[in-house]
């Protein structure tokens, strides 16, 4: 599966409501030693980025991440992306580097909020 295709599962994995499926979605995007940082925190595994997306949710009904700018290369990924909720307002903006293993999964996302120094 390309980059680009595993990114958009992933990124589906954020407004999946029903744990089950965001799980599933997440196993199948994401290396079982997945981490994931933001300034708030940091995630190892499907499952704690799971229940950290949950409860995301709670506090942003309706939230989805929408992929703004994608660029790749040798297994690597810069996405710019917008976070916005159920009534299509933008609640938080910034980029990921996101970094695939030897299995085409994904092995890492960094999070930055705001936009990239110029």
């Amino acid at each position: 599966m390309a980059l680009r295709d595993i990114w958009a599962d992933y990124e589906s994995a954020w407004a999946q409501t029903d744990p089950n499926k965001r799980s599933d979605a997440l196993r199948r995007t994401l290396d079982g030693t997945f981490v994931y940082v933001d300034p708030n925190i940091r995630t190892e595994g499907h499952e704690q980025l799971s229940q950290y997306i949950g409860e995301l949710q709670k506090n942003i009904p309706g939230m989805r991440v929408i992929t703004r700018s994608f660029a790749e290369h040798h297994g690597s990924c810069l996405v710019n992306w917008t976070l916005e909720d159920g009534q299509d307002n933008a609640v938080a903006a910034g980029v990921t580097c996101g970094e695939c293993g030897a299995n085409g999964l994904l092995l890492k996302a960094s999070v930055f909020y705001g936009s990239p120094a110029s």
